[in-house]
């Protein structure tokens, strides 16, 4: 039987869960989907990890459609609710409105953004609707890297998205399983598993203030290349030193081009 491609990455995802008690027995986790490299892997991951694993937990998945003129086709929904009904993964569609909004209304915000709020109000209204009490997110490690520097650099802050999430509004916890793994790594298994990734078609999409800060982490690691390995364990003391008091919403924003809430 050939092996896994993706084996050695189980490592990191089964650490991050640990480290930051991601997941309990029992529990029933929306996968957020929106169809890019990292919520693909995120989903073949965890369904790998639940058939193996003696705690049990349920999986089903969303994505959030956010309609014309950036939206999916319904060829598109297909082959992604055929990639996760594979794995018994149940998959849910929310139709949204959502970059005509951005498109036509005028915001102080950044229209990444105002697309990310949008996103994740729709995700979290969704979650409670459906009775989901645990949303995964597919931040990967060069996501919290590139979140940090914005932060740092733009806003004068040493924060980042933080690996468990308590949103008391909505009484959702966000967790984000792949924060340990570089992207690089996702970029190569996702290839050899051949999953169905499907292209953006965001009208911004490597033209922002996130771009910039991936091709400063990619021009460090010429000169330093235990960059992310160093960089994880500066998250992992940001994460760890200081945990938020119960029921601490997440910020509205992380940077000026915070990832959206189905990112990857």
């Amino acid at each position: 039987m050939p092996k896994d491609p993706a084996w050695w990455l189980y490592r990191h995802l089964g650490q991050a869960i640990s480290d930051f008690r991601m997941i309990s027995p029992g529990d029933s986790i929306l996968l957020g989907i929106s169809g890019g490299k990292d919520s693909l892997f995120m989903a073949y991951a965890l369904n790998s990890l639940r058939r193996r694993s003696p705690v049990k937990f349920n999986l089903a998945a969303i994505t959030i459609d956010p309609g014309e003129p950036s939206g999916f086709s319904p060829q598109e929904l297909d082959l992604l609710r055929g990639f996760l009904e594979s794995m018994e993964i149940q998959h849910h569609v929310v139709p949204t409105y959502i970059a005509r909004i951005v498109e036509e209304y005028p915001t102080t915000k950044s229209a990444c953004s105002l697309c990310a709020n949008l996103r994740r109000g729709a995700l979290y209204k969704a979650a409670n609707e459906l009775g989901y009490k645990k949303v995964a997110l597919a931040h990967h490690l060069d996501d919290a890297i590139e979140t940090l520097f914005l932060n740092m650099f733009y806003q004068s802050r040493c924060r980042c998205f933080e690996p468990v999430t308590h949103l008391t509004r909505r009484d959702v916890f966000v967790i984000r399983p792949l924060v340990y793994i570089p992207e690089k790594e996702i970029v190569r298994t996702v290839g050899k598993l051949g999953l169905p990734v499907i292209k953006t078609r965001c009208p911004v999409a490597g033209t922002t203030c996130r771009q910039d800060m991936k091709e400063l982490v990619m021009l460090l690691t010429q000169r330093i290349p235990q960059l992310r390995s160093h960089m994880r364990s500066v998250l992992k003391d940001i994460w760890t030193r200081k945990a938020r008091p119960a029921g601490h919403d997440d910020p509205e924003d992380e940077g000026p081009d915070r990832p959206d809430a189905s990112v990857g």
